[in-house]
């Protein structure tokens, strides 16, 4: 019975590897078998992280170890978990189990030791690749293997991966009047008192303001990015004339989702490309009524940077918006 149960558990982790629909190199011979599953979907990022499904299952025996090499060594948080799962049938959702007595990460190299038990037949893993910065626009591939307690061994390799030469920032919040002067080459807002007192008007590339009607007509404004050359918009915040105030582009977009700036809900995501292509034909120096799950594609005065800001959230009492953003140095 145990035989047969360890058979439908051997063919769902070949199911894990068909769904995965990547190519793979596998080595796969007799009663030890073993596949792999990418399940992230999105960019590799510098700070993220890529995560896999490390299915083992024997006929013989039990579990023994699981092992992966990165081409280039994770940053720290690369490693394996200690859980496997499997999903609760009642409900369909994950449900973790206690398989590796310990995991470590030595380099490029991450191990995890199986618990003894006639349970650990087959297994699947999650294991974890913190994208570090000296990734950056190349690519890493990964080699995993597991071993049994009868000393068979059976080995997988990746396809390579693309690092993205993008930077991310996520949940910055900004206030009017207060954070609200933000810097693309920083990722990072200020006050105007620490703008002046620093030097950084050079490195501002748009102020968040909050008005919730303007002009003679009480035309909607709301939430709003606008250049520091826009001296319309920003006449009422008296900046010091001896700042620098390089015009910024912004191109408004209610169109362009991002699931690893808006924390999920979907699978689309902006990437290097996206970045590289954006035109800004329909620019100006200031976007306006910005709402959740909105943003704008911005290019700096200098055009050192091009970015997407996602709005996360925007709050007309405390007039505050938290952003998102995806960046990269194009020049």
């Amino acid at each position: 019975m145990k035989a047969n149960r360890s058979y439908l558990l051997l063919l769902a982790i070949v199911a894990v590897g068909l769904a995965s629909c990547e190519p793979k190199e596998v080595e796969n011979e007799g009663p030890l078998r073993n596949d792999l599953l990418k399940k992230t979907t999105s960019p590799a990022v510098i700070g993220d992280r890529i995560e896999f499904v490390y299915a083992l299952g024997t006929l013989e025996g039990t579990l023994k170890t699981a092992r992966a090499e990165a081409s280039i060594p994770g940053a720290v948080g690369t490693g394996f978990s200690r859980y496997s799962w499997f999903t609760n049938r009642s409900n369909g959702q994950d449900v973790p189990v206690l398989t590796a007595s310990d995991t470590i990460t030595n380099g490029a190299v991450s191990t995890a030791s199986i618990l003894d038990g006639d349970n650990n037949k087959a297994l699947s893993l999650r294991y974890y690749y913190a994208v570090p910065e000296e990734a950056r626009g190349k690519t890493v591939s990964f080699r995993f293997s597991g071993t049994s307690s009868t000393g068979q061994e059976v080995t997988i390799n990746s396809p390579a991966y693309t690092v993205s030469r993008m930077d991310m920032k996520r949940q910055i919040t900004l206030k009017d009047a207060e954070k609200c002067y933000v810097s693309l080459a920083d990722m990072t807002a200020y006050t105007k008192e620490e703008v002046e007192q620093k030097g950084l008007s050079g490195k501002i590339d748009f102020v968040y303001v909050y008005r919730a009607t303007l002009g003679a007509n009480k035309y909607a404004f709301g939430h709003a990015m606008v250049s520091l050359a826009n001296g319309t918009y920003l006449s009422d915040l008296n900046l010091p004339a001896s700042w620098t105030k390089t015009p910024t582009l912004l191109d408004k977009r209610v169109d362009v989702k991002d699931a690893q700036l808006r924390g999920g809900g979907f699978d689309v995501y902006i990437d290097d490309t996206d970045l590289e292509r954006t035109t800004f034909t329909n620019s100006a120096d200031f976007a306006y009524n910005l709402a959740a799950d909105q943003g704008a594609f911005v290019r700096s005065g200098d055009g050192t940077y091009v970015a997407y800001v996602f709005v996360n959230s925007v709050n007309n009492t405390a007039k505050t918006m938290t952003v998102s953003i995806k960046r990269l140095q194009v020049k």
